[in-house]
């Protein structure tokens, strides 16, 4: 199970890490916090990434299904 950083994420699901932001503050996208030190470091499980869209609709782009809910 791979962690992914933000940009990672981004990357892999090929949308902007504004994206990422907004799908994990509406829920739909669970960012695991790791304190290492004083600042928090944030990863994503790429199973996460995979299922968020599989979820979702079957069949349908990645960026068909951000576009619906206001991403890109």
């Amino acid at each position: 199970m791979p962690w992914l950083t933000k940009k990672e994420a981004a990357e892999y699901l090929r949308v902007c890490e504004n994206t990422i932001d907004n799908l994990e503050s509406e829920g739909m996208l669970k960012g695991y916090r790791l304190y290492i030190g004083k600042k928090p470091i944030v990863r994503f499980k790429q199973e996460d990434l995979d299922n968020l869209f599989l979820k979702r609709q079957k069949g349908r782009p990645r960026e068909e299904i951000l576009l619906d809910k206001g991403g890109l």
